[in-house]
């Protein structure tokens, strides 16, 4: 094999270690949009069309229609500065002594900040896209997951892409519930098995984040928020002499936007600027 093709070959092996393990610690990406075929080149933002729905009226036989309002025109805006960068050395002569491949294990860990950093954003955009809070300041219950439900429902959400995200100090609470305990309440055994979740309530699979505070809960579509790589996560590495012969310097970065979709519309408690299809219990 020539030279070139073992460089490409590692390269290739350390981005699927870099995908891997970054699909594994950003836990939250399966719960929103991805949009990253829009970060194209070029931009700084990408935009999201949004269009209102027409109101059908009747016609008088034998007259002529009204003319129908027309579309109003809006759009959604996800800024791409999420410009996440990390830099790190290692010694040779260190690694040549440890029991472990230093590089990709320091690889893995970085690729897993980064992925954490992942869910810290899209929980960013969440909370400041919520378009129905319950404030209880106690454990989840029932009301709680049934007034995330209606907010929902009564948006029109697509509730088979529906998930409840709850804290780690909430997992108790929930399987004392007997509505998530139930086969009857729990739903049907075809909703989707994902990393964390540990069981469905009213055929919505409840998922564990253990980046949440105490009490914390949301219940989302993926409509209510968008992701986009404009760069995907990369790794590449260079000598550093610092740490003598046989020293690395490695970086790993990525650039991406978060954030909320629909906002301001919906059919119910409806508010300005936040998604009808993000809710939050506390």
């Amino acid at each position: 094999m020539a030279a070139q093709d073992l460089i490409n070959t590692k390269q290739e092996l350390i981005g699927a270690i870099v995908l891997r393990e970054l699909k594994n610690s950003a836990t939250l990406l399966r719960f929103v949009t991805d949009m990253s075929n829009l970060a194209v080149k070029g931009a700084s933002s990408i935009s999201v069309p949004k269009l209102s729905s027409f109101a059908v009226g009747d016609r008088v036989l034998g007259a002529a229609g009204a003319e129908t309002a027309a579309l109003a025109a809006d759009k959604d805006t996800i800024e791409l500065n999420k410009n996440k960068y990390l830099q790190w050395g290692y010694d040779a002569k260190s690694d040549q002594q440890s029991t472990i491949s230093y590089l990709t294990e320091s690889i893995k860990r970085a690729s897993s900040a980064m992925g954490r950093q992942i869910n810290a954003d899209i929980l960013t955009a969440w909370n400041a896209s919520v378009g129905a809070a319950f404030v209880t300041g106690v454990d989840i219950v029932a009301a709680d997951i049934l007034n995330m439900r209606e907010h929902l429902i009564a948006n029109y959400a697509d509730m088979n892409t529906a998930a409840l995200i709850i804290s780690a100090d909430q997992e108790k609470a929930m399987l004392k519930l007997p509505e998530f305990s139930r086969y009857e309440y729990r739903g049907g055994a075809e909703a989707p098995v994902v990393n964390g979740m540990i069981g469905q309530v009213y055929g919505v699979p409840v998922v564990i984040f253990q980046g949440l505070a105490a009490f914390e809960a949301f219940m989302v579509t993926p409509e209510g928020s968008g992701f986009a790589f404009q760069v995907a996560p990369a790794i590449a590495q260079e000598d550093n002499l610092d740490y003598g012969t046989g020293g690395k310097k490695v970086v790993a970065d990525t650039l991406y936007g978060v954030g909320g979709l629909q906002l301001g519309e919906g059919e119910f408690n409806v508010v300005a600027a936040k998604s009808p299809f993000i809710t939050k219990k506390s």
